[in-house]
């Protein structure tokens, strides 16, 4: 019969730990907006669209219109994240590069993401263009 050791014992315990303590809002910022690029980038409207303010959702329409169809996005990333904890709100800088199908020309987009966090998830407020071509 084999032993744990007191220390194996105690690291498992603290592993344990780790994966109880709750998510904040940061963590919580870090991971819906990750997965919402994504999604976006990937065309998976279902799982993106339930993260869209009511508010803000025919201008999120009109601006990804032709997306999956006629654009096709090659990489997404969140490239500067401002975060108001007092507040609960953060902006997001969101670089695409992507094409048009009937071009095969490579553009490079940023664009705004404002987010805000109610009711224990984050909601994506409005979007904008930044820089770069249009959509």
């Amino acid at each position: 019969m084999k032993f744990i050791s007191v220390t194996g014992l105690l690291a498992l315990a603290l592993v344990a730990a780790a994966c109880a303590i709750a998510e904040g809002p940061r963590e919580k910022l870090a991971r819906s907006s990750f997965e919402f690029n994504e999604g976006l980038r990937w065309g998976r409207y279902n799982d993106v669209l339930p993260a869209v303010d009511a508010a803000a959702m025919s201008h999120f329409m009109d601006m990804h219109q032709g997306w999956g169809q006629d654009i096709r996005i090659s990489s997404a990333e969140i490239i500067q994240t401002t975060y108001d904890e007092k507040a609960k709100k953060a902006v997001l800088h969101v670089q695409w590069v992507w094409y048009r199908n009937k071009e095969m020309v490579v553009y490079e987009t940023v664009t705004v993401q404002n987010w805000e966090y109610r009711d224990g998830r984050w909601w994506m407020m409005a979007e904008s263009h930044q820089s770069g071509q249009a959509f």
